[in-house]
């Protein structure tokens, strides 16, 4: 086997890896938010109830480590994205960077976000903590605007997604427009709408990277 033959098994192994990286962020994402507890009433009497509960506080602390394990694997989808974008020419090469960049921001505001809206659970562990409704509240709001201020830098990564795609062909022609439409709508993340368009963007691309990662393989092994 050749020097290049080996480049490009490593290239196609970090690729699928990338699909797992963003199946593993979509699932984890939704986990989250949907099983912990997280999202609830918020009135003063609701708060005051929630971290009373010492269970809620454990379900806040897990929904803790599943964002951010969430985030990381968003990491290792973008570094595969980044390597699919490089793959060819050197015009590539700023489309690569501004993906990584995209990807890189998304995911330290979803690790800001997610320390910030669980501040006030692992404050709370402590008995001579008392909590106050209206500075929850606005910890609650600081931590939702950088998961906002994520989805907007992701802005960068579907756009150089959808790019690269139209000018070079890395993926599927279809992953292009589902990276326009996505693109244009990920502002609505300040309404939430924007962040079940980037998860679905999400498991799109990685269908599409393992499926192309498959046929690569098949059409080397035939060669």
């Amino acid at each position: 086997m050749r020097l290049g033959e080996n480049v490009d098994v490593a290239r196609l192994g970090w690729e699928r890896g990338a699909a797992l990286g963003g199946c593993a962020f979509a699932v984890l994402y939704v986990v989250a938010f949907t099983t912990t507890g997280i999202d609830f009433d918020d009135t003063d009497s609701a708060v005051l109830a929630h971290y009373a509960s010492s269970s809620a506080r454990a379900k806040e602390i897990v929904a803790f480590f599943l964002i951010a394990a969430a985030a990381l694997s968003l990491v290792v989808f973008g570094n595969g994205l980044r390597m699919a974008i490089s793959r060819g020419t050197d015009r590539s090469d700023p489309l690569a960077a501004l993906a990584w960049a995209g990807t890189t921001g998304c995911a330290v505001l979803i690790l800001a976000g997610n320390a910030l809206s669980r501040a006030t659970a692992v404050a709370a562990l402590d008995d001579k903590f008392v909590v106050n409704p209206s500075t929850r509240k606005l910890f609650e709001n600081a931590g939702y605007l950088l998961f906002v201020s994520g989805a907007l830098a992701a802005i960068l990564l579907v756009a150089a997604v959808a790019i690269a795609v139209f000018r070079l062909r890395t993926l599927s022609r279809w992953v292009g427009w589902v990276s326009v439409v996505a693109a244009l709508l990920l502002p609505l993340a300040i309404i939430f709408i924007g962040f079940l368009v980037f998860l679905v963007w999400v498991l799109a691309v990685s269908v599409s990277l393992w499926s192309h990662g498959r046929a690569e393989k098949a059409t080397a092994v035939t060669v």
